[in-house]
């Protein structure tokens, strides 16, 4: 009620008109809140790999002023394909090629074929490390999405298993550990390798665990006390140029490069194994390829060292951010049959402080920032979306039997991986 002798003028009437709509606006979105609050983002948000190095819930904006320079390898596969669409026939596996063929349907994770990947190429027998390492990954980017993005579009795409992608199928597009440059490889998208989740054959029982222990390592082992050499261990009939690695170190006060042999107690080289962890008491450490791409260099950037590699003919993911120059340089290069190395070497041991800064510079671009298991989901989920851009099918996961019933073309990814290599469908 208005008191007597007062006048309700237009400015108050309008004041109170939009108080109650806001109100009520505020309201409404309060009570269609999931958590029933109102959710605050700070609008200056940074990056600390001490806090944020393991958090896998960074939303859109947050992943992209973590990681700016992360997506080069997607950019360049939408570029490569000049606004020709994916079809479906393209995304097609051959049985017994180290393939899978998924699906991503309304926020879930299925498998629509596993071929035979059990009788793929790879050594060592890996080949569950790689399905379920591949696959667990791809179902944490899932359900770690951050609640204010858009849903994560239905997408089905196929992957290779293989060091090898071609060797998995000539022609098609899907999504490969490795590419090389070329027209035969404009079709492979790169995804994170499968120890980015496990690698037990190399004792690194989580990507995230064997970070912190190498990361707790270099505190105590800080530069002035690393070992001056430079260090490699591998098995040198993998390639040529691991052989010539060792014949121009054999020897030399500047070297501790060794062969190595596994499962052969006779064999002398035997003794001269190494863990992952021991490389990072070294000034220096030497990458090498192998079959291709070399599944130790994510671990050796986890070092506080200087990395030396021969120029790279495979690329991985992160592979764009080396820099051989510049102030950000984070790693040296050596000629392709090492030949150069003992020069390099005597450079570098006699500028101690330059060595220093590439360690540095390799330490904070990978260990810190763009090897961080946080970088990794945000690299899985953009992916995600990429393919969603150029992607011309709309994926069914129900589709009707012969007798018309609709039935679901996939297996759950959790099914698949409690029975694998057993049929999950099978019920016993």
């Amino acid at each position: 009620m208005i008191t007597k002798g007062y006048r309700l003028s237009f400015s108050h009437l309008v004041f109170y008109i939009s108080t109650f709509i806001i109100a009520t606006q505020l309201w409404s979105i309060w009570r269609q809140s999931k958590h029933s609050y109102l959710t605050y983002t700070p609008s200056k948000w940074e990056f600390d790999a001490d806090v944020h190095a393991n958090v896998h819930t960074l939303s859109h904006d947050q992943c992209d002023s973590a990681f700016p320079k992360l997506y080069h390898s997607l950019d360049q596969a939408v570029g490569l394909r000049q606004g020709r669409k994916v079809h479906i026939q393209d995304i097609e596996i051959a049985e017994g090629r180290c393939m899978l063929r998924v699906m991503i349907h309304e926020g879930e994770l299925f498998v629509v074929d596993s071929g035979k990947p059990e009788k793929c190429y790879v050594t060592n027998g890996n080949e569950r490390e790689r399905i379920l390492g591949t696959l667990a990954q791809i179902d944490r980017a899932l359900t770690t999405s951050s609640t204010p993005d858009p849903a994560i579009p239905n997408i089905e795409f196929s992957l290779s298993l293989d060091d090898l992608p071609r060797r998995s199928r000539k022609k098609g597009t899907f999504f490969g550990y490795t590419r090389k440059e070329g027209r035969e490889y404009n079709d492979i998208w790169m995804m994170p390798n499968y120890a980015y989740w496990s690698w037990n054959y190399t004792h690194a029982p989580s990507w995230n665990s064997i970070r912190k222990e190498i990361e707790l390592k270099e505190t105590e082992v800080p530069w002035a006390k690393k070992d001056p050499r430079v260090v490699w261990r591998g098995k040198v009939k993998m390639a040529k140029l691991r052989q010539e690695l060792v014949k121009v170190s054999e020897g030399k006060a500047w070297s501790d490069i060794k062969p190595v042999v596994i499962n052969n107690a006779s064999d002398p080289h035997t003794k001269d194994v190494m863990n992952l962890r021991q490389f990072c008491g070294y000034k220096f450490t030497v990458q090498t390829e192998g079959t291709s791409y070399s599944g130790r260099l994510k671990y050796l950037q986890l070092c506080r060292s200087a990395l030396i590699t021969h120029p790279l003919e495979w690329q991985e993911f992160h592979t764009h951010l080396m820099r051989l120059a510049g102030p950000e340089v984070n790693y040296i290069e050596a000629s392709e049959n090492f030949g150069n190395l003992e020069s390099a070497m005597e450079y570098y041991q006699a500028h101690d402080h330059e060595a220093e800064v590439i360690a540095k510079n390799s330490h904070e671009t990978f260990a810190r920032r763009y090897l961080t298991p946080a970088a990794v989901t945000c690299y899985w989920r953009r992916l995600f979306w990429t393919w969603a851009s150029v992607q011309g099918y709309e994926p069914q996961l129900y589709v009707p039997d012969k007798d018309g019933n609709m039935v679901m073309r996939g297996t759950p990814w959790t099914a698949f991986a409690a029975n694998w290599p057993k049929d999950p469908s099978i019920i016993p």
